[in-house]
């Protein structure tokens, strides 16, 4: 299932979350409308974690990568 989430880059995500946020700091939001951008803010918050752990599974797989190329390299010599 595809949503319009998924074409959205982290900075785009960031972005806009930093965006509700300052409309969030306005005083005078209506309820309706505070409600609808706390749901979009926690959405953001999910994409952004999520972009974040996939970042960091894959440095961990590059990493580890590098570090069987050194062993295996270090062995051969």
């Amino acid at each position: 299932m595809s949503t319009a989430n998924d074409d959205l880059g982290y900075a785009d995500a960031l972005a806009e979350l930093e965006d509700i946020l300052e409309q969030l700091e306005d005083d005078a939001i209506d309820v309706d409308v505070l409600s609808a951008k706390v749901e979009r803010a926690a959405e953001l918050i999910r994409l952004c974690r999520g972009r974040i752990r996939d970042a960091q599974l894959s440095v961990e797989e590059i990493v580890a990568d590098l570090d069987e190329l050194v062993e295996s390299a270090d062995s051969a010599t």
